[in-house]
């Protein structure tokens, strides 16, 4: 159990990277495409909807953000949840072992493919700027030893942006803040035509192309998954106005780990961090800013590790750059649904004036042919998004 607690408190020691604003989800984890592209097709059952909705506001703006997609497996998978070991026919007598399942000379261990579509937008309609993102993604998912497991996954995304001020009350401020903003439309307010007065009207779009990759190994005591992900390959250029030759979307960068630990029969714990730093390294000498955007999540969840009832609540605490707090709710609707909900709250605006953002967000997840609730054998699982 020391080792376990020692395991917690380094990777949140880990965390302490940087901070600054940001203008994603508070529930990043709920927006696995997102997140990273090999996550495609890593959740149990056959297919998997996911809705996300965030309502936002500042002192200076209000926004909403929605994520919705959509992914599924192909070819075989595991046929008892999405354990790394093999269930035995005691447990179901309808299992069928698969090459992945095997262990021998007879069959290699292999795995499977997942395709999925992702739609993410931003805007109200009194927004200035509102952009939507297309994407399609597939990952190819490997079992190299009975509980060891990696993957990888492409993605391509189509952007499109709107830029029309006059959503906006021309001569007073603007509706727009780029704590809450997407981010991956350039909309600057300093140089050529930054005067809330002017009449800005724009509209830009590009094609990205985006790879991720993770591995991850479990034992029933603890289990753990790293994954990073690059965003932008071919620095797309993203300045809705269209005005600076300079502008390219520098590379995004992502990251995360997953701890799993064992507590006790009731209950286990998940502690994830995950790291997003947008437009890494991006400058722009004729407007004099900049889209380096970072932050870094951080929490823990508890889960019912024996759960009475297949329809059950867990619960978890997690935090923005530890400048923000998210309690976080997890329900358990059986085997078909999952609905989780947050709010996220600034914890000193004063000092950190990047972070005033107030977050309501809630998520709610559909699988098809699901195997096994959350918290049924979750000491031999590998999915925890």
């Amino acid at each position: 159990m020391k080792i376990q607690k020692l395991l917690v408190v380094i990777f949140l020691l880990g965390s302490e990277l940087v901070g600054a604003q940001d203008a994603r989800f508070s529930q990043i984890g709920s927006a696995p495409i997102s997140l990273n592209p090999a996550l495609t097709g890593r959740f149990d059952g056959r297919a998997r909807l996911i809705g996300l909705y965030s309502i936002m506001e500042t002192r200076k703006a209000q926004n909403n953000h929605q994520n919705i997609s959509i992914d599924f497996k192909l070819g075989k998978f595991r046929s008892f949840g999405d354990e790394q070991t093999a269930a035995s026919p005691a447990d179901n007598k309808k299992v069928v072992k698969e090459a992945k399942d095997e262990v021998g000379t007879i069959r290699k261990l292999t795995g499977y493919w997942g395709v999925g579509l992702n739609y993410y937008h931003y805007g109200k309609d009194n927004a200035p700027l509102r952009a939507s993102y297309y994407s399609a993604s597939i990952a190819r998912h490997f079992y190299s030893q009975r509980n060891k497991y990696f993957g990888i996954g492409a993605q391509v995304t189509y952007a499109e942006g709107d830029l029309d001020s006059r959503r906006n009350n021309p001569s007073g401020p603007l509706n727009y803040d780029k704590e809450i903003a997407g981010g991956q439309f350039r909309y600057p307010r300093t140089g050529p035509g930054s005067n809330p007065t002017d009449v800005l009207i724009s509209k830009k779009n590009y094609v990205d192309y985006n790879l991720g990759v993770y591995y991850g190994m479990v034992t029933e005591a603890v289990g753990f998954e790293l994954g990073g992900a690059m965003y932008h390959l071919f620095y797309p250029k993203n300045d809705i106005l269209n005005k600076d030759d300079e502008t390219k979307l520098r590379h995004r960068v992502t990251a995360y780990s997953v701890l799993r630990i064992k507590l006790n029969q009731k209950w286990g714990l998940i502690q994830k961090n995950i790291y997003w730093q947008e437009g890494l390294y991006y400058r722009s000498r004729s407007f004099n800013d900049s889209l380096n955007i970072v932050a870094f999540w951080a929490g823990v969840e508890l889960i019912k590790t024996n759960p009475r009832s297949s329809f059950n609540v867990n619960f978890g605490l997690y935090t923005r750059s530890f400048r923000t707090v998210m309690p976080y709710l997890n329900v358990n609707l059986g085997k078909f649904a999952n609905l989780r909900y947050s709010y996220e709250f600034p914890l000193n605006t004063a000092k950190f004036t990047a972070y005033t953002a107030k977050r309501h967000e809630a998520a709610l997840i559909f699988y098809y042919k699901r195997n096994t609730a959350p918290g049924v054998r979750f000491y031999k699982k590998t999915n925890f998004w």
